[in-house]
């Protein structure tokens, strides 16, 4: 194997496989990375045998060839070298070593066999959705908090991706609060939906790229393409709530406030929230709502803003980073909280947002 490659262009591809390499692991391959040129592309693979991500750069190939390398080891090496061109050669003594030229320097690299590599799924007969991936990614952000982080809730540890009729919907929720956005897609017919675990929406959301994604699904895998990346992932098995139930549809008061001034807010009554007893106590009264902490080894905060309400005076407790985590995800001026009473579950979404529907719920405390 030879080869001369942009370092530029290596380096791009090398910084996304990172999150896919597994570097704890007792199987020493997965912490590498499979590199294989052939017709003047070097092909680069990373798999922690659950998600997979193959990507590729255009090369000059002189010899074809594999071997995997040491993910974090290449990527280090490219980012401290200085030079435009990079050579990658296994030495012929040693089918295990690949010597790494660029400018003045030359390092040589222990590598493990090609073949030692895992086999990267297929996906046969598979059906294909191109979406938007600026719209795609966006969609992403405003669920992907409210993931379970629980590794005994594998039901929950994914967000539920839905192709309904000309739209798309990602849900996702942890059992304290739930976070639902849909999209207006042509072309789209509805499906029963299929898990898509966290790490999966979390490296897409690293990727960049203004055109179209290819969506495909298999019956075990499904498959992510943008530009020259395709991430891969095995399904998650489990049944996803009835997430339409958890929405309350009775909350018969509305708050609209601004979502900078209520952001700010949160954040620094929440200061003196302690580290286990995240709640921050909510009280509405005519055309303001104000916001209160106390913990008995730090002391309290209070802060009141102004608000959109004529409502009856109501008080409830919320776990303020729950709260901070959909105002972050939202762009729009103002938001609108509908309540009902202390123990009923807040419903948040923006006001006018550009989604079709995108709203997060957000189960109360009892304070």
């Amino acid at each position: 194997m030879e080869l001369r490659v942009n370092r530029a262009e290596l380096l791009a591809e090398l910084g996304p496989m990172q999150g896919v390499v597994e570097r704890r692991t007792t199987i020493p391959v997965l912490s590498h990375l499979l590199l294989r040129c052939h017709d003047d592309r070097l092909e680069i693979a990373a798999t922690d045998l659950e998600t997979s991500l193959t990507s590729s750069v255009e090369a000059e190939v002189k010899e074809a060839g594999a071997i995997a390398i040491q993910a974090k080891k290449l990527l280090e090496i490219m980012r401290a070298a200085a030079g435009d061109d990079v050579t990658l050669r296994i030495d012929q003594a040693d089918n295990l070593t690949l010597t790494i030229l660029v400018g003045a320097s030359r390092f040589k690299v222990r590598g493990l066999p090609a073949d030692d590599f895992p086999k990267l799924p297929v996906i046969d007969d598979g059906t294909q959705v191109e979406i938007p991936f600026p719209l795609f990614r966006a969609m992403v952000a405003k669920v992907v908090y409210a993931i379970s982080n629980e590794e005994s809730r594998f039901q929950l540890s994914g967000a539920l991706l839905r192709q309904l009729d000309d739209a798309l919907a990602l849900v996702a929720t942890d059992g304290h609060r739930l976070a639902l956005v849909e999209n207006d897609l042509a072309g789209v017919t509805s499906n029963d939906g299929v898990l898509v675990p966290r790490k999966v929406l979390q490296e897409l959301q690293r990727f960049e790229g203004e055109g179209d994604m290819i969506f495909e699904r298999g019956e075990h895998h499904l498959s992510f393409t943008v530009d020259r990346r395709r991430l891969l992932c095995r399904i998650l098995e489990g049944t996803f709530p009835d997430y339409e139930r958890v929405i309350a549809k009775d909350n018969d008061k509305q708050v609209d406030i601004d979502r900078r001034h209520l952001m700010g807010a949160v954040q620094r009554v929440s200061l003196l929230t302690g580290d286990r007893a995240r709640t921050i106590r909510l009280e509405l009264g005519t055309d303001e709502l104000r916001l209160s902490a106390a913990n008995p080894d730090l002391g309290e905060a209070v802060e009141p803003i102004a608000c959109d309400y004529d409502g009856d005076d109501l008080s409830l407790g919320l776990n303020p980073d729950y709260l901070q985590q959909f105002l972050g995800a939202t762009d729009t001026e103002k938001v609108r909280l509908e309540l009902k009473d202390e123990s009923s579950q807040c419903v948040a979404r923006p006001v006018e947002g550009h989604e079709r529907r995108y709203v997060c719920v957000i189960m109360p405390i009892r304070i």
